[in-house]
């Protein structure tokens, strides 16, 4: 099940996993975003922001906290983001 910007994520009582945010870019790519935690043999500690399509998948570490309320202008752009 997915969510929409509108909505919202899910309460966390609710959610049984991270929100998940399907959007379609300005090429007509669908991607399905969520927040991922870091690898367990990366040093480094937090979440990841993963942009996953048929073609691609993007890792972006730095993004903001209301991700899931951004348009999916805003969310295509940051995707970019290394």
């Amino acid at each position: 099940m997915s969510y929409s910007a509108e909505d919202g994520p899910p309460a966390p009582a609710a959610r049984g996993a991270a929100p998940v945010r399907i959007f379609t870019d300005a090429d007509g790519t669908r991607w399905q975003v969520s927040e991922r935690p870091f690898a367990d043999y990366d040093r480094r500690r937090g979440l990841s922001l993963i942009f996953a399509s048929d073609a691609a998948v993007r890792r972006v570490r730095e993004y903001p906290a209301n991700w899931f309320l951004l348009s999916d202008e805003e969310l295509s752009a940051l995707s970019w983001k290394a």
